[in-house]
């Protein structure tokens, strides 16, 4: 009865996620658009002849549009990976399962073709078969990842019993893996590979060109350097997921970087045949020492006690907060002396900037996504502070957000600039989330980093080893360090 109870809390945690999810994905299929809202009245039977003839028609498509179509199929990927978890059955054979997906599929392409022949009332938005397409096979394989995620986090042996507490290390090596794949994703958004003969040449006449690009050429001096930074800081976790090995085997920092630099350069070389992608070498190289960095700050980290560890962060993290604010501010371009008066920064606005989501629909989906990527990374150590310091998560969504917005509205008072509503959302979520993933996360590094607990004597009478709860005592020397934040200072 607890089980199911708890079965049926998160479903309903699902449930909220997705119509959160559909709401979002209608709003901006239906209200955003060149002009901001463009309604249309329609008489509903000619807007069905138009729909039973636009949506289940196939259009031929050039290279060009590769990546809106890419971008469709994308959106509806976390859609069906929540409407599969709200409609989840529980521990089972496969059939109820297989079932439920089916459901979950059905119910996913009618919200495509309904929102589909909504789009109709509001020109110039493409109603055709081809994006139903995407769009269908989006869900779809949201609802597949949503049966690898469930397989993975929750069946046990045999497909029913509950799977035995996983070792931090493993927990850790799940957590780097997962990160890994949405690396290897982000690199080579928005997906639209180069497929003709065409392509392919003009993608081999771009290389010597893009090969030599610098992240952030002609931005300011100090939003380059952020950009090299993170090119080669958001490599670091891959390193570290290298350096722990197979089956608990450790690598040398010098095979970690062997291998580093091969995994970067085969994503890198893939990644010359995405027609929105800005391959370049000096990424190249920095994702490469990335990879070196996290292996050494993991070994580095095994080798701290986490208790202390976690106190000494706790300290810098209150030194470290000034420093972040006038990062955040220069990068924003905010350190200036020149400044508009309120009147001209009225006058130079943009009102349809305002309208949520709308800076996202005027750019490409690779540039969409890179905007999102960006400023959540700005203000997720918004959430490593609060947790680091005992905040709740809400408590970092609502100063992340105010920081947010603080930082937006003054953008539209320099020349040349203008701020950005969707930054307010993205950084609270971020926020966050980062808050509310740092428990899990440093109970896995700082666990890892403990080692296994030593092997119990055998029994004195039958001679088995009674260490079967190794993994669950390396827990319990870390659950009081980590559960809900910091531990009080000593």
């Amino acid at each position: 009865m607890e089980e199911r109870g708890a079965r049926a809390g998160r479903n309903r945690s699902y449930l909220a996620a997705w119509l959160a999810c559909a709401l979002l994905i209608a709003y901006s299929s239906t209200v955003v658009g060149p002009t901001g809202l463009h309604f249309v009245p329609l008489d509903p039977a000619e807007a069905w002849r138009a729909f039973t003839q636009r949506a289940f028609t196939w259009v031929p498509l050039g290279s060009d549009q590769r990546a809106d179509w890419m971008g469709n199929l994308i959106l509806y990927l976390p859609f069906g990976f929540l409407l599969a978890g709200a409609l989840g059955p529980g521990r089972g054979a496969g059939g109820p399962r297989l079932a439920a997906a089916g459901v979950a599929w059905a119910l996913a392409l009618a919200f495509v073709l309904v929102l589909k022949y909504a789009q109709l009332y509001f020109p110039p938005r493409t109603v055709m078969l081809n994006y139903v397409v995407a769009q269908g096979a989006g869900a779809a394989l949201g609802i597949a990842a949503f049966g690898v995620w469930r397989r993975v986090m929750e069946a046990g042996p045999g497909g029913g019993g509950r799977r035995p507490p996983q070792a931090p290390e493993q927990r850790l090596r799940l957590i780097l893996q997962g990160y890994a794949a949405a690396l290897a994703l982000f690199i080579l958004m928005p997906l639209d590979f180069a497929l003709s003969p065409h392509d392919l040449w003009a993608q081999i006449g771009r290389l010597p060109e893009l090969a030599t690009q610098v992240p952030g050429a002609g931005r300011p001096a100090i939003v380059r350097a952020a950009l090299m930074a993170a090119s080669g800081l958001a490599a670091a976790p891959f390193g570290m997921l290298l350096a722990l090995g197979p089956h608990g085997r450790r690598r040398s920092l010098a095979e970690v970087g062997l291998r580093g630099a091969a995994w970067m350069t085969a994503l890198w070389a893939l990644s010359t045949l995405v027609l929105s992608a800005s391959p370049s070498l000096p990424t190249l190289l920095l994702r490469m020492a990335g990879t070196a960095l996290g292996a050494w700050a993991l070994r580095w980290v095994q080798r701290q006690d986490a208790h202390r560890l976690l106190h000494r962060l706790r300290a810098q993290s209150v030194a470290a907060a000034l420093p972040y604010l006038l990062l955040l501010g220069a990068v924003n371009g905010l350190v200036s002396r020149h400044w508009l008066t309120p009147a001209e920064a009225w006058h130079a606005a943009y009102p349809l900037g305002w309208l949520p989501l709308f800076d996202y629909y005027i750019v490409s989906k690779g540039t969409a996504a890179r905007n999102i990527v960006a400023h959540a990374l700005m203000y997720a150590p918004v959430g490593v502070f609060a947790w680091l310091n005992g905040g709740r998560p809400a408590v970092a969504l609502r100063v992340a957000a105010l920081l947010a917005l603080a930082v937006e509205s003054a953008r539209y008072f320099r020349p040349g600039l203008e701020g950005d509503v969707n930054a307010v959302v993205v950084a609270g979520l971020s926020a966050y989330l980062a808050a509310r993933a740092m428990p899990a996360l440093w109970q896995a590094v700082s666990g890892a980093a403990l080692g296994p607990a030593p092997a119990a004597r055998a029994g004195p009478r039958t001679g088995h080893r009674a260490d079967h709860g190794a993994a669950a005592r390396v827990d319990d020397r870390v659950d009081d360090r980590v559960e809900g934040g910091p531990a009080p200072w000593p």
